[in-house]
C-alpha cells in the first residue's frame, strides 16, 4: 500500500505551483479542519475595542480620580499587617473620627478607644459601637498607665503644642506601652506646595498646627523617654506634586501604579530603621522605657 496515499476523508490542499506538473510534497488536511478555518479572524476588532475602553477609562480617571487616594494603600499595609497588634491589647486611637480603624482593630481583637476634638465624629464613632470620648491629645482624660498602645495616624501635624502632646502619651501608657504614629515628609515638594496653597486658600488651613517632620517627631520622643524602633516608610513617589489642594494633578491610579511600580524595580523594603526620603509617608513606633532608663534620660 502507497504510505502517501491521500487518507479517506481528506481533501488536498495544492500549493502553488502543483498546476505546473512541479513536484510538490504536501500533506492531506482533513475536510472538518479546511470547513471550520474562517476567512476572517476578530483580532483587530477585538483588539480595537479593548484600545478604546482603555482610553475611555484613563480620561474618566483623568476627569474624575477614583477613590481611595493611593496614599492610604501603603500606609494602611503599614499600620494594619507590618505593625503587630495582638489580642487585648489595650489601644488608645487619638484623632479616632469615626472610627474607621478602630473597627479595624477590634475585628483584630484589640481593646480600643477613642478620642477626637470634633463631637460629631464621637457621635460617628459611637454609632458605630465604639467606646469614644470628646477630648484632645494633649489633656487626655485618663489615668497614669492605662493603654499599652497609643495609636495617632494622621493627626498629630494638627497638635501647636507637640511637647504636650508627647507628655501626655507617656503618661498614659503603661512601662513598655507605644506610640504608634504616622506623619508626611515635611521636605518633599508636595508637602511644600501643599502648604503653600493652604496659607493662601480662603478654606480652613490644617497646616497650622506644627510642621515637625518624622525625624524631630522620633527625636522629641526619644529625649521625652521613649526608644525609636521601626519606622515604615510608605509612597515613594518623591518628586511628584500630584495635587494641590483637592484639584489632582495627576490622577490617583496613576500614581497608585507609579509607585507600585518604583517599589518593585528598586526592591525598596517598607520596614526599616530610618525613614526614608524618598517616601512621602511614614509609619513610626516608639516604645516607653521602664523607669530607671526614663529617669536617666532626663537627667542625663
Amino acid at each position: 500500500m502507497d504510505s502517501r496515499a491521500p487518507l479517506p476523508d481528506a481533501k488536498l490542499a495544492a500549493p502553488r505551483g502543483a498546476d505546473r506538473g512541479e513536484f510538490v510534497d504536501f500533506l492531506p488536511v482533513p475536510t472538518a479542519d479546511i470547513d471550520s478555518v474562517s476567512p476572517t479572524v476578530p483580532f483587530m476588532p477585538t483588539l480595537y475595542h479593548r484600545v478604546v475602553d482603555r482610553a475611555t477609562w484613563e480620561w474618566r480617571e483623568f476627569r474624575n480620580p477614583s477613590r481611595p487616594s493611593f496614599v492610604q494603600e501603603e500606609l494602611d499595609h503599614a499600620l494594619l499587617h507590618e505593625v503587630a497588634w495582638s489580642p487585648g491589647e489595650r489601644v488608645l486611637d487619638v484623632g479616632c473620627a469615626d472610627g474607621r480603624y478602630m473597627s479595624l482593630l477590634r475585628d483584630r481583637g484589640v481593646c480600643v478607644r477613642g478620642v477626637d476634638r470634633s463631637a460629631s465624629a464621637v457621635a460617628r464613632a459611637r454609632a458605630g459601637g465604639h467606646e469614644a470620648l470628646v477630648a484632645s491629645g494633649d489633656n487626655l482624660p485618663f489615668d497614669r498607665g492605662t493603654f499599652d498602645t497609643v495609636l495617632c495616624h494622621r493627626t498629630l501635624y494638627l497638635f501647636t503644642d507637640p511637647q504636650a502632646v508627647i507628655s501626655e502619651f507617656h503618661r498614659v501608657l503603661v512601662e513598655g506601652g507605644r506610640v504608634v504614629f504616622s506623619g508626611s515628609n515635611c521636605a518633599s515638594p508636595y508637602a511644600r506646595v501643599q502648604a503653600q496653597a493652604l496659607a493662601n486658600s480662603a478654606g480652613e488651613n490644617w497646616a497650622i498646627g506644627n510642621r515637625w517632620s518624622i525625624g524631630e517627631w522620633c527625636r522629641a520622643f526619644a529625649v521625652r523617654g521613649f526608644r525609636v524602633g521601626d519606622i515604615y516608610s510608605c509612597n515613594l513617589v518623591w518628586p511628584l506634586v500630584y495635587r494641590v489642594c483637592d484639584q489632582w494633578l495627576i490622577p490617583n491610579e496613576w500614581m497608585r501604579r507609579y509607585n507600585r511600580f518604583v517599589r518593585r524595580v528598586t526592591r525598596t523594603p517598607i520596614r526599616g530603621a530610618r525613614p526614608l526620603g524618598a517616601a512621602m509617608d511614614y509609619v513610626a513606633e516608639v516604645i516607653k522605657k521602664p523607669a530607671a532608663h526614663d529617669r536617666n534620660a532626663i537627667t542625663s
